[in-house]
C-alpha cells in the first residue's frame, strides 16, 4: 500500500438525538503527515476492511440528488483540493447523521492510496476506546484513548481506477448486520452508495471465484485431482443455489464450495491475491439461468443441429466425444429416435 493523501475530521453527536444542530463538526486544517503512525493505522484498517462482509455497487448518477459523486469528480478533475473535497464530504455525512437518531458520531478518515496497480479512496468512520498508557518520566499509568478498529461499521471504498474506466462495480461498502445496517444507513446515503444487485453477474462472479479457488488449492497436486474436485464442487454449488433461491449468504456458499475449510475460501475472495477480481456481495439472489449452466449444456453442432444434455450424462458416459471420427456420440437413443434417423439416413453409397 502506498498512501497518497489522508486526513481526518470529527463529528460530535450524542446518542439518541437528531435534528438540525445535533451534530457538531471539527475540521482538521491540513492533511495528515504520511508517517509510520498513519501507515500502521491504515494498514490495520485495510486488513480489517478486507476481511469484513461487504456489498458492492456504484455511485448515484443524479447530480441533483447525489452530491458526493459531483464533489468527487471535482477533486479527481483537479478543480478541488483533497482537503476541500473531504470537508465537503464531511458536510454531507453530517447532514445525514443529523437525521439518524441512533448514530453517535466519530472520526471520519479519508484515505487515498495505491495498491496492486489500482488507485483507491477509502472513507471510514472510526471510534475511540478508553485505554491506558505509561508516563515515560514517572512510569505511572495514565488513561488515554485509542482508535477502536473493531467498531468498524461505516466504511466505503472506491476503486478510482475502475471508476475512471467505468468498470462496475467499482464501489464496496460495509453494510453491517440488519440492526446495525439500519443505524449506519445515513453514511451510505451521504456517499450516494447504490447497491449493485445484478443477480446474474453476482452469480457468475461467484462461480468464477469458486473455480479459481479450486485451481489455487495446493493440496490438489495434479490436473486430474483439480478437474475432479471442480466437478464435485460445482454439483454442491448448484444444490446450494437451488436450496437458497430467494437469497443466499456468502458463508453458506463457502460451506458448499469448501466443506472442510469454508473460511479458507472466504479469505481467498476477500483478501487473497485475486480478491479484486471477485466483488461478491455478502448476500445476493442466485440467478437460475446462470447457475443452471453448471449442470446442463446446450449448444449447436452445425447447421440446424442443436444438442442439450445434463453434465451428468457426460460423467455417466451417455454422451461423449470420439476424436477418431471427430463426432459426438449419444448412447442408448430411444426407439423412436433410432427409427427417425434410420428412415432419413442416406442410402449406402449415396453421395448426399
Amino acid at each position: 500500500m502506498q498512501i497518497q493523501e489522508a486526513t481526518i475530521h470529527r463529528l460530535i453527536k450524542k446518542v439518541d438525538t437528531s435534528g438540525e444542530g445535533s451534530v457538531e463538526k471539527k475540521i482538521r486544517p491540513s492533511v495528515l503527515p504520511i508517517d509510520k503512525v498513519l501507515t500502521t493505522v491504515c494498514s490495520d484498517l485495510l486488513s480489517l476492511y478486507n476481511d469484513s462482509s461487504k456489498n458492492y455497487g456504484t455511485l448515484g448518477q443524479d447530480s441533483t440528488l447525489h452530491i458526493f459523486p459531483v464533489r468527487l469528480n471535482e477533486y479527481l478533475s483537479l478543480t478541488r483540493s483533497f482537503q476541500s473535497f473531504t470537508i465537503e464530504a464531511l458536510k454531507l455525512i453530517k447532514s445525514e447523521m443529523e437525521s439518524a437518531y441512533f448514530s453517535n458520531g466519530g472520526y471520519a478518515l479519508f484515505l487515498r492510496y495505491q495498491h496492486d496497480g489500482n488507485d483507491h479512496l477509502l472513507i471510514a468512520m472510526l471510534k475511540l476506546k478508553p485505554g491506558a498508557g505509561v508516563n515515560e518520566d514517572t512510569l505511572s499509568l495514565e488513561p488515554n484513548l485509542n482508535i477502536d478498529l473493531s467498531q468498524l461499521h461505516e466504511a466505503a471504498r472506491i476503486n478510482l481506477t475502475r471508476l475512471d474506466s467505468q468498470v462496475e462495480p467499482y464501489l464496496s461498502f460495509i453494510k453491517g448486520k440488519r440492526t446495525k445496517g439500519a443505524i449506519t444507513e445515513y453514511f451510505r446515503n451521504a456517499l450516494s452508495c447504490q447497491n449493485f444487485t445484478s443477480s446474474s453477474q453476482q452469480t457468475e462472479i461467484l462461480i468464477k471465484a469458486a473455480d479459481a479457488y479450486v485451481e489455487a488449492r495446493q493440496d490438489l497436486t495434479t490436473t486430474e485431482e483439480k478437474r475432479s474436485e471442480r466437478i464435485e464442487m460445482r454439483q454442491r454449488l448448484v444444490q446450494c443455489f437451488a436450496s437458497n433461491s430467494d437469497e443466499v449468504v456468502l458463508m453458506t456458499l463457502a460451506a458448499s464450495i469448501a466443506p472442510a475449510s469454508p473460511q479458507e475460501f472466504l479469505d481467498f475472495i476477500k483478501s487473497g491475491p485475486q480478491a479484486e477480481q471477485f466483488p461478491v456481495n455478502d448476500t445476493f439472489t442466485p440467478h437460475k439461468g446462470t447457475y443452471n449452466k453448471l449442470k446442463r449444456f446446450t449448444g449447436k453442432i452445425g447447421g440446424s443441429v442443436s444438442v442439450g444434455f445434463d453434465i451428468s450424462d457426460i460423467q455417466e458416459h451417455r454422451v461423449y466425444y470420439d476424436p477418431a471420427i471427430d463426432g459426438l456420440v449419444l448412447k442408448s437413443p430411444t426407439e423412436h429416435l433410432k427409427k427417425v434417423i434410420q428412415e432419413y439416413a442416406p442410402s449406402p453409397g449415396s453421395s448426399s
